[in-house]
């Protein structure tokens, strides 16, 4: 079970479908764009076929899809792991407060070397 980051050490972690968001999106627009076709051709029970279809395709691949563990200060993915309790979805207040304190640490940086 994993308790930090492997890479970094950071104990805050998320988790998240192990499923790449392009894809997701390309299914989702093409969903779409079948069903206007369809719906053009005053074709509704194919429109709406499609629509359901592609929900059920989507249900079907959440459940087929696996987790991945995700780190909030370097974004290293930990895929593998048994599923630990404490690592919940994404969160933005959190992510934003590693965001934060990147940009603190590059304008540290910054100041400290003038030139690079």
């Amino acid at each position: 079970m994993l308790s930090a980051c492997a890479v970094c050490g950071e104990s805050e972690l998320y988790r998240k479908k192990a499923f790449p968001h392009w894809l997701g999106m390309l299914l989702l627009v093409m969903a779409c764009i079948g069903f206007l076709i369809a719906n053009y051709l005053y074709q509704q029970w194919l429109a709406w076929g499609i629509l359901l279809g592609s929900a059920l395709i989507d249900a079907l691949l959440y459940l087929a899809v696996g987790d991945v563990v995700v780190c909030y200060r370097c974004g290293a993915h930990h895929r593998g792991f048994a599923p630990n309790p404490m690592h919940g979805p994404f969160e933005l207040g959190v992510a934003e407060r590693y965001r934060q304190e990147k940009l603190r640490r590059e304008q540290m940086q910054s100041e400290k070397h003038p030139g690079s």
